[in-house]
């Protein structure tokens, strides 16, 4: 089969979900024809299989104070879609690509699946400026999917969806992401627990709770350290946090890393503390290496993570929880090991490429079998 894949080329969760679908078709045999404004971030390293690569050209004329992305990026997709003879053109985050997949549709006849991720609906999809033509270019779409259900249920409540959205879970690689000792002497030998934070700085994964907690922390396990992993726009002002706290010598901001599997093997504990998240990556990569996890009971984080079980749930905007959870990790390591183990178990069970991407693929077979 060959699939066309539009996405949003960044390290944000549905660019990678979208990169690594496509990755794991190409390894199946399927051809995969990724079409956007530059590389995405998950390949940038090399050139895996059967995949393909088409940038979108997007024009800069002085009358447009904003320019047409979308005109576009469906007249790139219509050209792949002769070209290569496309079968299914996939797009992930509906704005603006489900308009632009309905656009090429109309000229190609390429059957389009919409897969609905986070802000897609919470916060841009039903803005009154996007609203109508993001529900109708959804609702046109051949199959419609939603990485949990918290985001299906939101699409139906917030866009006004009728048709049908197919629940099929985020996945993490588990062989890449397995418990393997650490590597880094400094981290290894920390006193007390390594916490690790990760994402893209918003404010919606409030960063600064976790400082907060980080500093509750240190006054009663002061050799531990926490990791924050990642940049955004609220990096600066976590940085004044963290000397404003006095906390430096336990926090540290490592932006990007290409690594992550390799700090999370030296990590105890993965924290996320956001206002709403759909279903993150950053926590089935956690899950997967192994360790507990303490996370915001929000969104469909619960869909995923157990109180108790496989890692603990707390209320969002307090700090005074997410701390007391560190320190019952850091005061118990039986306890963490207990919960890590758990969390790995659910992976294997739930969240891996081969309980995943199968899902997909059916999905292709009945679009495009009529």
């Amino acid at each position: 089969m060959k699939i066309g894949v539009t996405c949003y080329p960044t390290v944000g969760g549905s660019g990678i979900l979208a990169t690594r679908l496509g990755v794991e078709f190409a390894k199946r045999g399927h051809e995969v024809h990724f079409i956007t404004y530059e590389r995405p971030f998950a390949i940038q390293g090399g050139d895996p299989e059967n995949v393909h690569v088409h940038l979108v050209s997007v024009l800069e004329y002085p009358l447009f104070k904003y320019p047409p992305y979308t005109i576009a990026l469906a007249s790139e997709m219509f050209r792949v879609s002769e070209q290569q003879d496309l079968d299914v053109l996939h797009v992930h985050y509906s704005i603006p690509h489900s308009t632009a997949a309905h656009l090429a549709r109309q000229m190609s006849g390429v059957p389009y699946v919409v897969t609905l991720h986070g802000s897609d609906v919470t916060i841009l999809g039903s803005d009154p400026s996007y609203l109508p033509v993001n529900t109708h270019t959804i609702e046109e779409a051949d199959a419609v999917t939603a990485v949990s259900r918290f985001m299906a249920n939101e699409a139906y409540s917030r866009l006004g969806l009728k048709k049908k959205i197919s629940v099929i879970p985020n996945f993490v690689d588990a062989d890449a992401f397995a418990p393997i000792p650490c590597s880094e002497n400094g981290l290894r030998n920390a006193r007390d627990v390594v916490i690790t934070h990760i994402s893209n700085f918003r404010p919606v994964k409030r960063v600064h709770d976790l400082v907060y907690a980080m500093k509750m922390v240190s006054r009663k396990a002061p050799g531990a350290r926490l990791m924050l992993v990642g940049d955004g726009p609220d990096r600066i002002s976590v940085e004044r946090l963290v000397k404003r706290l006095g906390i430096e010598k336990h926090v540290m901001l490592t932006g990007f890393r290409s690594d992550v599997a390799n700090v999370l093997n030296c990590s105890d504990v993965v924290v996320l503390c956001s206002e709403t998240e759909s279903a993150p990556l950053t926590l089935l990569e956690g899950m997967s290496s192994g360790l507990p996890v303490v996370a915001t009971n929000v969104g469909g984080i619960p869909e995923i993570v157990e109180d108790g079980v496989n890692g603990f749930l707390v209320q969002s905007k307090n700090p005074e929880a997410i701390a007391e959870r560190i320190l019952d990790l850091n005061a118990d390591p039986k306890l963490g090991r207990r919960l890590g183990e758990a969390a790995r178990k659910t992976v294997l069970e739930r969240y891996t490429a081969e309980k995943v991407v199968g899902q997909y693929l059916e999905i292709y077979e009945r679009v495009t079998n009529g």
